[in-house]
Formats: structure tokens, C-alpha cells, sequence
């Protein structure tokens, strides 16, 4: 068994505390004070998104055991890449880095342009000065508000760069304040909660309750991602290795149980125009401020503007620590693509993918929360393809060295993880749209940037390096195709009218084939690619095969 302290050239300044509060703090965001609203309680109810939350801290839990047997056997700054690669090859591990790396990027500008939203809910508006400058998809963009995400995402870049250790600092302080302000929360509002029977214990939408209690257990990769960035960081634990498996649960449990306590504390008051729960959150579409966050509103109505104040903390304090930790897992992500040369060598150094990771959020963040929902759509997809990753390497890996209940944990996460990809990527299969037609856009391009970084990696690649087509190849392509035919068929549902119809199939048709023969033409050129560099090889073998005469010249 492979120990960390065998990792001596690396800095050792991650306490067992700061590991948690990296693991807890990149999970716990912004959704988990909007989310009871918006969600969880119009599809299952508070009874209902308890239980499902327990089903997922459950399922979270067996995903949680594969990386703990990951980060025992592969110490390392690498993470899943690492894992995955040590299970298969280099071709694997691209393919499950890239999707992640979106996921991280995600989690950072969505957390970022949140960060208006509490000012909102503290402040009223005062940040929507100089009337709207820019217009985007119908959305109303100020400058103001898009001015405190940029300032924030810049702040937290530069301290990442020039005082790391305050940042961490910071970063754990934040994290123990987010739990210490949901506790409580929790502790003044459930003893107000009053549910008349149990028909009030479930979703509103004439969802069968155990359907409702499905979808939200679907939603697990989204709740959950954010805990296994700590598998990136075990080469700066400042103890064992072992000691993570009671971080990885308490990190889990911990967010299952905020998850529940402010989908609960949602439903324990309401304003005084509405005879329910369901009333209220059925209506919310048309309130504004804190009225339009259950949360927050229980919070004002039962402990006064105390209660908001502190439920306004935890919610910045989720958003900064879960910006913290994207920064740090997808800095991460990119220099280890970068050493294993798929990126340029360029990543490898801190700066410079901190100073590219924040110019691109900024760049992203400037047209506004509202136009990028449909990123938060792919988080979901970028973390079910790193679970089920680590899940069948440690099966692999596992069952190499003759461990049958890691093997059996590992098929358990796979089988897992194939069914969180089919609800991900079929429409319909639970209450909640999972994939919107821009999500599907936005993953098409993802794939397609993802085609021309491999022929990077291809073209500078040796003839020896394990580099096939078979796997990045295929599954990019896949995804390409399926995601453009699926926006495109979501745009013609959504068409009104005949000519809408016409006028749909000429613009987006037309773009979907550009994309998908952008595709096929760049993974044909990866083949011959890899085609000649594998016939060069085999040239060179028969080469040093043959037999030399006394003289030394070839018979």
C-alpha cells in the first residue's frame, strides 16, 4: 500500500479541517438555498426530498468509498485523471478530465454570478444602477451586478496567485461559518414547521410521490459534486491518507443533512396571503426579492432581520467557498493534462491557469446569471462521468489485487453512474428537465473543442505513446452527434408555428450539420494520425528485428 508521505517534494499544509472544508465548501453552493423553491419541494415535497436526499447520501456514500480506495492506492496531485489512467491509458483519462474540467469551470462562474442575488435579497436592487447596458436573450444586464461577480472572481484569482495560505484560510473559516449558519437556521425555524397531514408532505405538481422522491435522487451528481476534489489535493495532506474516509463522509452527510434542513426550513412559515406551503411555493414565479425565496422568507419571518442576515451570510459564504475550491480543482485538472502534455505545458504552471480561468469566467459571467442556466445543466454530466470513472477503475484495480469489496463497491458506483448518463442525456425519464436545447448546444461544442485539443495531443505525440482514437474518438463523437440532433429537435419542438418550423431547420439545421462534419472531419484526420504513427512504429520494430551479418550489415 502506497502511503502520501512517500510525496516529500510537496508542500504538506492541508489540515484534516481544510480538506473537509474544501470537500464541503465546493459542494454546498448557491443551489442549496434556491434549489427547495425552485425544485425540490414543487416535485417532491419536504417529506419527499428528505428521503431522497438520505437515498443519495446513500449512493454519494459508495461513490465517496471509490475514491478513498483511489487516493490510498494513487497518492498524487492527479485525481480521477491519475486513476483513470493508472485503469486504462492516457486516451480514458482526456476524455474523463475534459468533462470534468466543464463541470469545475461551471461551478465557479455560476457561483460567481450568484453573488448578486444575496446582495438582492439583503439590499433590494441598489445594485441595478445606470439602468441595463446590455440586453441578452431577453435578460435585463447591469452593469452593477455583473460588476460584483467580475470583482470577486478577480479577487479570489489574484489571492490564489500572490497569499495561497490566506486564501485557505479563509476558504475553511467560510466553510465552518456556512454549516454554523444553516444550524442555526434550522434550530429557530423546524420547531415552526406545521404540516396539516401527509398529503403536505410531498410535491405539488401531481407528481406520484415516488416518482417525485426518483427525480430528486437523479439530481444527486448535481447536489453532490464537489467532494472528490480533495482526491486531487492528497499529495498536501498533512497526515494519512486513511483519515480521508471520515472526511469524505462527513463532507457527504453533512451536505445531505443541509440540503434537507433548508428544504424543510422552506416550509416553515409563508406569507399571509397564502392558506399553504403549496400555494406559496406554487406562486413563486410571481413574487420578487425574499418573497421569492422560501429560505430566506422563513428565515425574516421567524427570526426578524436577524434571521435574514444569517441566512444571507451562509449563502455568501457557500458561494465564496464553492468558488474557492473551483478554482483549485479546476487549476488542478488543467496542469495535470498539461504534464501529461494534452494541454500546453503552459497550464503546468499556477498562474497562468488561474490568470485563463478567471479571464474566461469573467468573459462568461458578463452575460449574466440568467442566460448561463443551462451550464448548470452540464455540471451534472461532467461529475456522473468522473464518478463512473472512478468507479470501474477501482473495479479494475480492485479486482487486480484481489480486493472483492472494492471490486464490488466498484460495479456498484458504475452501474450507478450509468443510470444518473441515461436520465442525464433521455428527456423525460424524471419530473425535472435535465438537458434544455442549450445545455445540448453547449455540449456539442464542448465535444468539438474537446476533438481539436485530442488532435493537439495526437500530432504531438510520439509513435510509442498510447494515444487510439478508439475511446476519446468514439465517445466524443457520439456525444457530438446525439447532442446536436437533440438541440435541434428541442428547437423544433419549441417552434410555434409552421414557419418557425421552416425557419428553425434552416438556421439550426444548418449549424448542426457544420458541427457534426467539423467532427467527423477532425476525428478522421485523428485516425490517420494515429494510423501512421502506429505503421511508423511497426516499420521500426521489423527494422531492429532483423539479423545483421558479421560484417554488421543487414543479410
Amino acid at each position: 500500500m502506497e502511503d502520501n508521505r512517500i510525496y516529500g517534494e510537496y508542500d504538506r499544509y492541508l489540515s484534516p479541517l481544510d480538506v473537509w472544508a474544501i470537500a464541503f465548501g465546493c459542494t454546498i453552493g448557491w443551489g442549496a438555498f434556491m434549489m427547495p423553491g425552485t425544485t425540490f419541494l414543487p416535485v417532491a415535497g419536504p417529506l419527499g426530498t428528505a428521503i431522497a436526499m438520505a437515498i443519495s447520501v446513500f449512493i454519494m456514500l459508495i461513490i465517496g468509498a471509490n475514491f478513498y480506495f483511489l487516493m490510498r492506492h494513487r497518492p498524487g496531485t492527479g485525481g480521477v485523471y491519475a486513476y483513470t489512467k493508472a485503469a486504462f491509458d492516457r486516451d480514458h483519462a482526456f476524455l474523463c478530465a475534459w468533462f470534468l474540467s466543464l463541470s469545475y469551470l461551471t461551478i465557479l462562474f455560476m457561483n460567481a454570478t450568484s453573488l448578486f442575488l444575496v446582495i438582492r435579497m439583503v439590499f433590494g436592487r441598489r445594485l441595478q444602477y445606470g439602468y441595463y447596458y446590455y440586453n441578452i436573450a431577453g435578460n435585463h444586464i447591469f452593469m452593477g451586478e455583473v460588476g460584483a461577480s467580475i470583482v470577486a472572481l478577480a479577487t479570489i484569482g489574484l489571492l490564489f496567485i500572490n497569499a495561497k495560505p490566506l486564501l485557505q484560510k479563509l476558504q475553511t473559516i467560510l466553510a465552518v461559518i456556512l454549516l454554523l449558519g444553516v444550524v442555526i437556521v434550522a434550530a429557530v425555524c423546524l420547531p415552526r414547521m406545521k404540516l396539516e397531514g401527509l398529503q403536505d408532505a410531498f410535491g405539488i405538481r401531481g407528481v406520484n410521490p415516488a416518482f417525485g422522491i426518483f427525480s430528486i435522487v437523479m439530481l444527486a451528481p448535481w447536489a453532490f459534486v464537489g467532494f472528490e476534489v480533495i482526491s486531487l489535493e492528497t499529495a498536501h495532506f498533512d497526515f494519512k491518507i486513511q483519515r480521508s474516509r471520515w472526511i469524505i463522509i462527513a463532507s457527504i452527510v453533512l451536505s445531505g443533512i443541509v440540503y434537507i434542513a433548508l428544504t424543510l426550513v422552506g416550509v416553515c412559515a409563508r406569507p399571509d396571503d397564502y392558506a399553504s406551503w403549496q400555494a406559496y411555493i406554487g406562486d413563486l414565479g410571481r413574487l420578487n426579492g425574499v418573497d421569492a425565496a422560501p429560505t430566506f422568507y422563513a428565515a425574516k419571518s421567524i427570526m426578524g432581520s436577524a434571521g435574514l442576515l444569517i441566512v444571507a451570510i451562509a449563502a455568501l459564504a457557500a458561494i465564496l467557498t464553492g468558488m474557492m475550491a473551483a478554482y483549485r480543482a479546476t487549476t488542478r485538472v488543467l496542469s495535470t493534462m498539461a504534464e501529461d502534455n494534452i494541454l500546453s505545458e503552459k497550464f503546468s504552471k499556477t498562474t497562468y491557469s488561474i490568470l485563463f480561468i478567471m479571464v474566461v469566467s469573467i468573459v462568461i459571467s458578463i452575460f449574466g446569471r440568467n442566460a448561463l442556466q443551462c451550464f448548470m445543466e452540464l455540471t451534472s454530466l461532467g461529475a456522473i462521468i468522473a464518478f463512473g470513472y472512478t468507479s470501474v477503475s477501482t473495479w479494475r484495480i480492485a479486482r487486480k489485487i484481489g480486493n472483492r469489496r472494492f471490486v464490488m463497491l466498484g460495479a456498484l458506483g458504475t452501474v450507478i453512474s450509468v443510470a444518473f448518463i441515461v436520465v442525464q442525456l433521455i428527456p423525460g425519464l424524471t419530473a425535472v428537465e435535465t438537458m434544455g436545447s442549450d445545455a445540448f448546444l453547449i455540449l456539442a461544442i464542448w465535444c468539438l473543442l474537446g476533438f481539436l485539443f485530442y488532435l493537439r495531443t495526437v500530432v504531438r505525440s510520439s509513435a510509442t505513446a498510447n494515444m487510439g482514437a478508439s475511446a476519446s474518438g468514439a465517445v466524443l463523437f457520439a456525444l457530438l452527434l446525439y447532442s446536436s440532433v437533440m438541440w435541434l429537435a428541442k428547437r423544433l419542438m419549441a417552434a410555434e408555428s409552421v414557419y418557425a418550423v421552416r425557419s428553425t431547420l434552416k438556421l439550426e439545421g444548418s449549424i448542426m450539420l457544420a458541427v457534426i462534419f467539423i467532427g467527423l472531419g477532425v476525428m478522421i484526420h485523428i485516425q490517420r494520425l494515429v494510423r501512421r504513427n502506429h505503421d511508423a512504429l511497426r516499420r521500426q520494430s521489423i527494422e531492429q528485428a532483423k539479423p545483421l551479418d558479421s560484417d554488421g550489415a543487414d543479410r
